[in-house]
């Protein structure tokens, strides 16, 4: 029946506190002629040289722990109180935009008030944590007020940012004192809520790229940035990233590596496109292109929202306009294909 028990109740010692209120007892006097008993000291109870909360008021819970639940969060184990670092993924170009990006949304989501924001600190104004949703309602058992002071500090080379959060204040705002947490945990919590935060949104973002490779792109065979012939998309980079190597395996080619971070596909062409969509075009007979049967690079660019494909041979050798046009019917019915599924193997 824990489930059903108060945050008071799940912090506080069962039993009786009389305890607390005992006294010292005086020292055994002995009456004359008699002589108190020797002692050595052994059982002698120290006064308590540090005072601390006892009874009712002394919190028997375990210390809250930062859960670092996006695969990118680490803690440093060194360190204590609410504070987390963000690495840097594969195909994550600027950690700390995500990472301000998402406390922005967060702090919206959760309705939590600003009062002074920069780009290493933001300060909240006064809130009650226990009106909030999700992990917050657990910051304390009433209607306490609390304001925090949330530090960003990116690494010199932008690959990894640190998130701490600190108390600046809190206003019991009448309810009992066994209700109101300490501040450090209260700032874990915080911290807590946004981390749970982040990692949906990691998981929202990836079921979008995920679908996103069955969505159709329109295309036009045109010229990238350079004025060299390419393919453009009528997508952005990430939809258009998600969706080639499916599209090329239809064509025939084979993914052998990639590089996100360069934007580079690293295929072989083996032929043999896929029948069912050439039938489609020549009357029921495959058609092999004219490309040799070799390793290829596919560069992808980006050219304002539209994105730039371009082929070229592993030496760096671009492909003819003659191979682009030959390309052209495939490529593009492959990529306006709505019912397009991966290729089986």
């Amino acid at each position: 029946m824990a489930g059903c028990a108060s945050i008071t109740d799940n912090r506080r010692a069962d039993g009786s506190f009389d305890y607390a209120d005992l006294q010292a007892q005086p020292t055994l006097q002995a009456p004359a002629p008699l002589k108190a008993p020797a002692s050595n000291g052994q059982y002698h109870i120290p006064a308590l040289q540090t005072p601390g909360e006892v009874g009712k008021m002394l919190d028997i819970r375990a210390p809250k722990l930062v859960l670092a639940l996006p695969d990118n969060a680490t803690l440093d184990e060194s360190e204590a109180g609410a504070k987390v670092r963000f690495d840097a993924r594969r195909g994550m170009d600027n950690v700390v935009a995500v990472v301000n990006s998402r406390l922005a949304s967060w702090l919206k989501a959760r309705d939590i008030p600003v009062e002074n924001s920069s780009a290493t600190e933001i300060d909240t104004a006064w809130f009650i944590p226990h009106q909030r949703e999700r992990l917050l309602n657990d910051v304390d058992a009433g209607d306490v007020k609390r304001r925090f002071a949330i530090h960003i500090k990116a690494a010199e080379h932008g690959r990894t940012v640190e998130v701490s959060v600190a108390s600046l204040g809190v206003d019991a705002n009448g309810a009992e004192p066994e209700a109101v947490n300490d501040n450090e945990w209260a700032s874990v919590m915080l911290l807590n809520d946004y981390l749970a935060y982040y990692a949906e949104q990691d998981q929202l973002h990836h079921r979008e790229l995920v679908l996103s490779k069955y969505q159709p792109i329109g295309v036009t065979l045109g010229q990238d940035n350079n004025g060299a012939a390419a393919f453009i998309l009528k997508a952005d980079f990430e939809r258009s990233w998600n969706r080639l190597p499916m599209v090329l395996e239809h064509m025939g080619f084979e993914i052998r590596d990639y590089d996100k971070s360069q934007a580079i596909l690293y295929v072989t062409y083996d032929g043999s496109p896929d029948s069912s969509f050439w039938s489609g075009l020549f009357g029921g007979s495959d058609k092999d292109l004219s490309l040799k049967h070799r390793k290829y690079r596919v560069q992808l660019g980006e050219m304002g929202e539209n994105t730039t494909v371009t082929f070229s041979t592993d030496k760096g050798q671009p492909i003819t306009n003659a191979q682009y046009s030959e390309m052209n019917n495939l490529f593009s019915g492959l990529m306006r294909d709505d019912g397009l599924k991966e290729v089986k193997k």
